[in-house]
């Protein structure tokens, strides 16, 4: 029986042969889709989930009760590790770890080497699933004085991951700095860690580089813990949400945990619960893979139930024959799996074709890897894809009577052209979505590259001064300014976008002793703010005309707005104990995603602590300024330089959303191609079936333009239809996304109706090709053909 399923399928895909390209195309581009995004989704939901002990892993996070609302940030005090793991019972081990130090220098026998890693406790090695290849895992970081690093970095430094356990190195960062024995060489952090260190240093010789700031004031660190088997997660919370008042009763902070597995996923969070992350593009994506697919599925069922008339004499042959309704559903469903089976071939190997384009544009390293996984999703897929697209059909066909069928008594019901106008409408307004959607994502992209960030952001360079001591800082700042093409260059404590530095040790005069507000700070360097190009609204800049500047503090705009001072140049603020006269009040700048609002900040001068060079450079001659600062800074430094510009900088803050921006433009065009190729399909069959009314009309004196409007009619208003559908999600959905900007552009008209306008001459010109070629058909050949 089978097997005669299968040659009549056959058969018909012979005789029918656009209808089974069309098809075959469709579910092909459908099917090539979801399993791209189902590559892309399974590596999302791997990320940080390899660990043996994974499930026991959490990470501390605390809620900052701010005037300005509340702050969750995944920072602790440095010591809350050692006290969580004697005070807690439910703990098992705690691990302290820094931020992530970028640019650590490495003297090997006179030979430097720049790393990026982490000051980690003992217990993170315990805690961690890092396969060690030299040393002894379980002592590795016991001693204040190891250094762990990864395979790639001995191959760096040694050339060699053996017998490098035992040597010794001197590292140093900023003015901090000794020499270090390396106690182990492990596997290179890979695709599925977010953090990806290449060394690790003892955390307690961390907190002795903090010295006086490892205090229960100052959140500097990280802490993770490994609970106990059967822990009661919310009551462990509840527990420990006075943890820290407990050690400094003013304060305003309020720890949780959250599984150190769900922190890629959710890290999202407003007053002080998590709303969502990553995990929103996740679902995102797995809906626009199945609306795609659906849409692939809807072409087939509208292809085949509009050529129903195309097949009726040889269901009513069959039926008049004795064959079975079970038996035509049979045959029906057979044709449907094996065009499936063809798509489902096809599209594994477009997906293996476009896998490297997709990682390009998805900046991931995914692989089509044939595991049980794999095989048993593929099947799910092939099944639930031929359920969709050929249930509907097999049933409507296989009930069809022989009596009907054979004096020719069968037309479409109205239930059946009602759903196939349905289906055409879905497809379209799925369409219509992505398309608004691509619309606002590009232009709020196109917002935030143009906005204006408070500063001149062009050309200017930035460049790791981690390693060099103060002198040698002073010293490279003096002769680069010296140099063609450089107009100005000073330096600064931290990165300025992303920044991540702030404290509530600020106080002024009739500050609420209650109330604790958290500032920016910002440590700089003489000639910094002109070098940013910072509007300086009221007093001055830094100056050496001054004399010494450490007691002298500029605010924001934000910053003087918070403390509320009408006459703020000359006003005493008090930082850390220590009065501060404020010199001058800078108009606001953005030193993060413009997703968050301009925090109130201050910039205080020391040159002892600067962790990045800024250069102003000529854009007119880029390239030879940059090959003479290199040059400049490996004759004095012997090492290379590491540099990038702060408007590419700035762009990192919105990877996230350029890929999705991306992809959404790719698979938006996808939805669109089958939306149209269905609905070509389904212009080709309506001419068909029509083609003898055609005929008649132009014998009798219709004109083409009459012609084309009857046969497009109906499809232009299918189309509207979808339109006033959408538009109002669209609306909901595209403001319900941009609800996460503090800046963001306004929702205008032209955008719905530019979205409108582009889908419905999309499908005017898909159904015009065929209406026109209908229209000038000679009608005789109509006529005589039926």
């Amino acid at each position: 029986m089978l097997t005669n399923y299968l040659k009549i399928a056959i058969r018909s895909f012979k005789k029918h042969k656009l209808t089974f390209s069309i098809n075959l195309l469709g579910l092909t581009m459908g099917l090539t889709t979801m399993i791209l995004i189902m590559m892309w989704v399974k590596d999302e939901l791997g990320i940080n989930r390899y660990h043996e002990l994974g499930d026991r892993i959490y990470t501390v996070l605390t809620n900052h009760d701010n005037s300005t609302g509340i702050v969750t940030i995944a920072i602790t005090p440095a010591e809350m590790a050692e006290a969580m793991r004697t005070e807690l019972s439910q703990v098992e081990k705690a691990a302290g770890y820094s931020p992530f130090i970028e640019d650590v220098s490495f003297d090997n026998e006179g030979e430097i080497h720049i790393s990026d890693g982490l000051f980690v406790d003992q217990e993170y090695l315990d805690m961690f699933s890092i396969e060690f290849l030299e040393g002894d895992k379980n002592k590795a970081l016991n001693d204040l004085n190891s250094l762990v690093i990864s395979e790639s970095t001995a191959l760096k430094i040694f050339g060699s991951t053996k017998g490098v356990v035992g040597k010794t190195l001197k590292w140093s960062v900023f003015e901090f700095g000794n020499d270090v024995m390396v106690s182990g060489v492990y596997k290179d952090f890979g695709e599925k860690d977010v953090v990806k260190p290449q060394f690790l240093l003892a955390f307690p010789y961390f907190k002795k580089m903090l010295g006086d700031g490892a205090h229960w004031d100052n959140f500097n660190a990280g802490t993770f813990l490994l609970l106990k088997e059967g822990t009661d997660i919310e009551a462990f919370n509840s527990q420990i949400k006075d943890f820290i008042k407990t050690k400094k009763a003013e304060s305003n902070v309020t720890p949780f945990i959250q599984g150190f597995e769900d922190t890629y996923l959710y890290g999202v969070y407003e007053n002080g619960k998590v709303v969502g992350g990553r995990i929103n593009y996740v679902w995102i994506f797995s809906g626009i893979a199945l609306f795609i697919l659906m849409i692939a599925c809807i072409n087939f069922m509208n292809l085949t139930t509009a050529r129903t008339m195309k097949r009726v004499k040889e269901i009513g042959v069959k039926k008049s024959m004795g064959a079975s309704r079970r038996i035509l559903f049979g045959q029906f469903m057979v044709e449907t799996f094996l065009l499936t089976f063809f798509a489902l071939l096809a599209a594994l190997v477009l997906a293996s074709l476009l896998q490297p384009i997709f990682n390009q544009i998805s900046m991931k390293e995914l692989r089509l890897e044939f595991d049980l996984t794999l095989i048993l999703f593929l099947v799910s897929v092939w099944i639930l894809t031929g359920l969709m697209s050929g249930i509907y059909p097999a049933v409507y066909l296989s009930q069809l009577r022989p009596i009907q069928i054979l004096k020719s008594n069968v037309k479409g019901s109205y239930g059946e052209l009602l759903a196939r106008k349905g289906l055409v409408v879905f497809q379209f307004s799925v369409s219509l979505l992505l398309i608004i959607g691509i619309l606002v994502i590009g232009r709020q992209m196109s917002f935030i590259q143009n906005q204006n960030l408070g500063y001149k952001q062009s050309n200017l360079l930035q460049i790791s001064s981690s390693s060099l001591s103060v002198s040698q800082l002073k010293l490279f700042l003096e002769q680069a300014k010296t140099l063609p093409g450089v107009e100005n260059a000073s330096s600064l404590s931290h990165p300025l976008i992303g920044l991540m530095s702030s404290t509530i040790g600020l106080t002024w005069e009739g500050k609420n002793p209650d109330e604790q507000v958290k500032f920016e700070n910002i440590t700089v360097n003489m000639d910094l703010i002109e070098t940013m190009g910072f509007q300086i609204l009221e007093g001055r800049s830094f100056s050496r005309e001054f004399g010494d500047e450490k007691n002298k503090i500029i605010l924001n705009e934000e910053a003087l707005t918070v403390i509320g001072l009408e006459e703020p140049i000359g006003a005493t603020v008090n930082l850390w104990g220590k009065d501060m006269e404020v010199i001058g009040v800078l108009k606001n700048f953005h030193f993060e995603s413009l997703k968050e609002k301009v925090k109130p900040a201050f910039l205080k001068y020391d040159d002892s602590f600067m962790q990045k060079i800024i250069l102003r450079i000529d854009g007119d001659r880029q390239l030879e300024t940059i090959a003479s600062v290199s040059e400049l800074f490996e004759n004095l430094f012997f090492q290379s330089m590491d540099y990038s510009f702060m408007d590419d900088d700035f762009q990192t803050l919105y990877v996230q959303e350029e890929r999705v921006s991306k992809l959404a433009k790719y698979f938006g065009s996808v939805a669109i191609f089958l939306s149209c190729l269905g609905l070509f399909g389904l212009a080709a069959f309506t001419v068909e079936n029509r083609k003898k009314e055609i005929g008649v009309r132009k014998v009798l004196g219709a004109s083409i333009k009459s012609i084309l409007y009857l046969i497009v009619k109906d499809f232009v208003l299918l189309v509207m239809v979808s339109i006033l559908v959408m538009i109002p999600l669209a609306w909901y959905l595209s403001n319900y996304w941009l609800q996460q900007y503090a800046y963001k552009i306004n929702l205008s008209w032209w955008i719905f109706a530019g979205a409108a306008a582009i889908i419905l001459l999309i499908a005017l010109l898909t159904v015009i090709f065929q209406a026109f070629k209908a229209a000038t058909n000679n009608p005789i050949n109509s006529i005589v053909s039926e």
